[in-house]
């Protein structure tokens, strides 16, 4: 049923029907960055403005860029370059203000180990040592206590095999390790009992965290897996629970409040290679209470990533690619909202844009950044659009619907007919009786 509504989805974005029905939220147009951003790292500082760090030049090459963004004046400032070219694969919000950034990768796509500090208010870079395995695609969460844990991702294969691209090929690995602000150094977490990279690793209530779904296979080239661990911070060690209802490999997620955590599918940006391989379009929560799994549902179109807003609610922004229009094509920007009071979704506005056709091939994949001001971010290369929850639109809107809309209106559109075709088939029944 939802490859049905993805195909609906799809015909409805390019031949450009519409729908109508309720939604929250609006969206404006913000002032953009001064050139282009690329798959950059974008953190929240604790002053209410944005840090965005590193990602791609156009040519493909790896920035070492760093940029202050304030949502409050629209103001882009160029702060202190990172201290080497870097594509971050670990990056946090620290307790004191500080925002680390760990490993990366050097021209080639060989992984670095070295750990690094950026002060918002000094404008200033400082070393904190190295992780003791240095690795690609690992991922990251910050623990309830203020320490950093980052486990999976890939390192180079014993036997290094070259891609066609000139860079090493990986294999994942079970490895953890965790970084204490405190004494500034990093120090083993125990290992994964599977090693894969590609994983989600969402914090948990009660100090611990979850690592859902991920690779097994050679780094991103492998079909994916449901199995998921929980790390336990008061015996640094990894056990397994209970699997994913589905396979999934480079989801996103985020804690929630009551200390559960949402998991939810990533879709890639029309155009974009789609680097891992994913096949669920459903959202989960994991209760580490029963140690169990349950499916939210909502999300037929998928989704650029998970967003926890300020008031507690996580929204899943949405990006459908439009029609084609000589050398430009449309975007259309909407998402939804999930409620962790109720467990349920609600959809966002919708807006559009409209991108030049070489952004499907060379722009990477949009960035999404909640504000603490309540509000949630959208960044496509120069094009920022904001997106306020709070803030509903003057009525009901007509809009490019959802998958998940339009299978239901398709659906009771074929009811109505067969109810509509019982009917006739009745009257002509009684008909012939009375003749």
């Amino acid at each position: 049923m939802k490859r049905v509504a993805a195909g609906l989805l799809a015909f409805v974005s390019m031949c450009g029907c519409q729908v109508a029905f309720s939604t929250v939220g609006s969206w404006t147009r913000e002032k953009g960055p001064p050139a282009p951003i690329s798959n950059s790292v974008v953190i929240p500082l604790a002053d209410g403005r944005l840090g965005i760090f590193g990602g791609f030049l156009l040519g493909g090459q790896p920035s070492n860029e760093t940029a202050v963004y304030d949502p409050a004046t629209g103001a882009w400032t160029k702060g202190t370059p990172m201290p080497g070219p870097a594509f971050p694969d670990v990056f946090a919000l620290l307790r004191d203000g500080m925002v680390l950034v760990e490993g990366g990768r050097d021209i080639n796509g060989n992984p670095q180990g070295a750990t690094w500090l950026y002060d918002p208010v000094q404008n200033r870079w400082s070393q904190a040592g190295s992780a003791n395995l240095p690795r690609v695609f690992p991922s990251n969460a910050l623990l309830s206590d203020g320490r950093l844990l980052i486990a999976g991702g890939g390192v180079p294969l014993d036997t290094p095999e070259q891609l066609p691209n000139g860079e090493v090929d990986f294999k994942p690995t079970p490895s953890a390790e965790i970084y204490d602000p405190a004494t500034r150094k990093w120090s083993p977490a125990g290992r994964l009992q599977s090693a894969r990279d590609g994983i989600r690793l969402v914090a948990l209530g009660g100090g611990g965290a979850i690592a859902a779904g991920g690779c097994q296979g050679s780094a991103g080239w492998s079909p994916p897996v449901a199995t998921a661990e929980v790390y336990d911070a008061a015996t640094n060690a990894w056990s397994m629970t209970t699997p994913l209802p589905v396979a999934m490999c480079g989801a996103d997620g985020v804690g929630l409040r009551d200390g559960r955590a949402l998991v939810v599918d990533q879709f890639a940006f029309p155009g974009v290679e789609r680097y891992f391989y994913n096949s669920s379009d459903d959202a989960f929560v994991y209760d580490p209470k029963t140690r169990a799994w349950s499916v939210t549902g909502g999300l037929a179109g998928g989704g650029t990533g998970a967003l926890m807003l300020s008031d507690g609610r996580v929204m899943v922004p949405e990006l459908q690619q439009g029609a084609i229009q000589g050398r430009t094509f449309k975007v259309l920007v909407g998402g939804q909202i999930f409620d962790p009071a109720t467990d349920g979704w609600t959809y966002a506005s919708t807006t559009s844009l409209v991108m030049p056709l070489g952004y499907m091939f060379s722009g990477g994949s949009p960035i999404v950044v909640s504000l603490p001001n309540g509000s949630a971010l959208v960044i496509l290369q120069t094009d920022v659009l904001a997106f306020h929850p709070e803030k509903s639109p003057p009525s009901t809107q007509l809009l490019a619907s959802t998958g998940l809309t339009i299978l239901l209106l398709s659906i009771a559109a074929v009811i109505g007919l067969l109810m509509l075709l019982a009917y006739r088939r009745a009257s002509r029944i009684d008909l012939s009786k009375l003749a």
